[in-house]
């Protein structure tokens, strides 16, 4: 049987979902970082003047800018990560009680299915097909491109 691409993405998705929790908190502590960051006023140079210009800026205004657009860039894509961890949220929540406890142990656990059929008492081969059939169930509504 070949596995299709959503499978994969769903599959994937699910196996990096404590990493994607710990990339955002990381993402918050580089904000937090760069706001409290404050490197100062750097020297002035005085270069050679090619040609008469306009434009007035300031060591100040540019570390000004380079801070906002930074953190702007961090605060979507936290954003992104957020989104992607409630769709899943949102998915998982139309799974019965024991669905959701094979994907908790299958992804989030990291188990191999030996364990989990320990776990659950039952067959090994019956969680592999219980898991397909899970995941096939989720792939239409995660809206994956």
């Amino acid at each position: 049987m070949r596995v299709s691409n959503e499978y994969k993405k769903i599959e994937a998705m699910l196996f990096n979902y404590k990493q994607t929790e710990v990339e955002i908190k990381n993402i918050e502590l580089d904000i937090e970082e760069i706001k409290n960051e404050y490197r100062g006023v750097g020297t002035i140079y005085y270069g050679d003047k090619t040609s008469s210009t306009n434009k007035i800026t300031s060591s100040v205004e540019n570390e000004i800018e380079y801070k906002e657009n930074k953190i702007y860039n961090l605060e979507i894509l936290k954003r992104k990560k957020e989104i992607e961890l409630q769709r899943i949220d949102n998915v998982l929540s139309i799974l019965t009680e024991d669905e959701y406890r094979l994907i908790e142990l299958r992804y989030f656990k990291k188990l191999q299915y030996k364990q989990i059929a320990d776990r659950l008492c039952m067959n090994d081969i019956y969680i592999i097909d219980k898991k397909k059939k899970i995941l096939n169930k989720l792939i239409p509504l995660m809206n994956l491109c």
